[in-house]
């Protein structure tokens, strides 16, 4: 997503003081949107400078269905090892915070060329979707305070936005794939630990229905208009306790996303599922430790990763 200079609209501005009853959530708890959001971007800061010494398993699986939701084949089962890191875009100064995969196996066997890119398979490098809240990047939206709930004992605000500003669709063809983005045109509800400024969840929508047509070069065999009806994603995050020393961290456990196409001779439903596992830590160069703080030499036998440890 580009960056938006603008001041900050009065939404987000405004002093929006709500009280949570102690009847409701046992306790009473002034919050207002300034301050949820200001919490929010300070512990983005603190969790992507930690965060680069973490590296992860990502799973993926990916299924396509007809209209009626058979399934069109079996899944497909990708293994990535991840990682984040964070700097500054050469573009334009702004923070930029990347995630990186390699792609270790496919349906358990080792990767064959081309298949980092095939249809639907998470792409190498990716922006991770939380840099769009650290607090240069918070004025690209307009916020809303939506409910207080708690969750897994957390006094949780639900935060609701769109993007200022629409930006340019890329839409981009490779043999039968076809990678559509369209920046701006997703609006998304965000739950926020009004305490802690920790993201527990994050959901996007697309904002209408998006249509495009087929090349002239590759419509012989295919209707020319297509139309992405929806494009619906949902990431879980969950704390990860690391010993030596003790650290706690929010980490992504898993996301879900869906398509629904209309038209242009494609399968009309698409799914994928991402789950993260497998958290270790850099300590030193060369050295991984795992969540129960066991260190692995890389390059070296590495001994059975530990069985992370999730906290509500």
């Amino acid at each position: 997503m580009n960056a938006v200079r603008r001041p900050l609209l009065g939404v987000v501005v405004c002093v929006l003081l709500l009280t949570a009853h102690e009847s409701v959530l046992g306790q009473e708890t002034a919050f207002d949107l300034e301050t949820t959001l200001a919490r929010l971007g300070a512990q983005l800061e603190r969790r992507y400078q930690q965060t680069q010494r973490i590296v992860s398993t990502e799973m993926v699986w990916v299924r396509s269905f007809t209209r009626e939701m058979r399934s069109n084949g079996s899944a497909r089962r990708l293994e990535f090892e991840r990682r984040v890191e964070w700097g500054t875009s050469e573009e334009n100064g702004m923070p930029s915070v990347t995630v990186y995969r390699d792609l270790r196996s496919v349906n358990g066997q080792e990767p064959k060329q081309g298949d980092e890119d095939a249809c639907l398979t998470p792409a190498a490098t990716t922006e991770d979707p939380l840099s769009a809240f650290l607090p240069v990047r918070q004025v690209e939206f307009d916020f809303s305070l939506g409910e207080l709930e708690r969750i897994d004992s957390r006094l949780v605000a639900r935060l609701e936005y769109v993007p200022v500003v629409e930006g340019r669709a890329d839409v981009t063809w490779d043999e039968d794939c076809v990678s559509i983005s369209l920046s701006g045109r997703s609006r998304g509800e965000v739950w926020v630990d009004v305490e802690s400024g920790d993201v527990l969840r994050l959901d996007e929508h697309l904002t209408g229905q998006f249509d495009f047509r087929v090349p002239e070069e590759r419509a012989l065999t295919r209707p020319r208009q297509i139309t992405l009806e929806r494009d619906d994603r949902s990431i879980r995050y969950e704390r990860v306790t690391f010993e030596n020393p003790v650290e706690m961290l929010m980490l992504p456990r898993s996301i879900e996303r869906s398509w629904v196409l209309r038209g242009g001779g494609f399968v009309p439903r698409y799914y994928r599922r991402q789950q993260f596992s497998n958290h270790r830590r850099f300590v030193t160069d060369g050295r991984l430790v795992g969540v129960g703080g066991a260190a692995d030499d890389v390059g070296g036998q590495q001994s059975e990763p530990t069985t992370p440890r999730r906290e509500p």
